[in-house]
């Protein structure tokens, strides 16, 4: 069966970005994509949602988010915030295009203010929420849709 995801790209919002830096982030999110699918139980409609540009309505599908984010260090196992981790793993970001990163880092400053719920599933979908809007006032929204076997 294959899958859908769809992963919000602040990454993939302007062309300054080199070929390498896009196709060995795409590779990331597919790879993470083939892992969190399955183990969060993310349903197609979970998926049809994120296709869409909306949040899932099923816990499993923003368990899905907090699976993406903990691969990309943005929460932790415990869904705490991890700062450090996030922004150590923007630092290839920073060495492609320096202004983008400044522009996703003051994304995720404004975020990190994102009032925590006890649910880490339920926290990672107000931050993506966050990140997607502050995301939007920057200019900052395409998408990529990977195909996820």
């Amino acid at each position: 069966m294959k899958y859908f995801v769809v992963f919000a790209s602040l990454f993939l919002a302007t062309n300054a970005l080199s070929q390498d830096f896009i196709d060995k982030f795409v590779a990331k999110v597919k790879s993470i994509g083939e892992t969190c699918v399955p183990e969060t139980n993310a349903s197609k409609d979970d998926i049809s949602s994120l296709l869409a540009h909306k949040m899932p309505d099923s816990h499993e599908g923003k368990c899905l988010i907090f699976c993406f984010h903990k691969q990309f260090q943005i929460q932790n196992d415990d869904g705490s915030i991890n700062r450090e981790g996030a922004i150590k793993a923007l630092e290839p970001l920073k060495a492609d295009d320096a202004e983008l990163y400044e522009k996703v880092i003051s994304i995720f400053k404004k975020c990190e203010s994102t009032p925590v719920d006890g649910d880490s599933c339920l926290y990672a979908a107000s931050l993506a929420e966050c990140a997607v809007k502050e995301g939007r006032a920057m200019g900052l929204d395409n998408l990529i849709v990977l195909e996820i076997e």
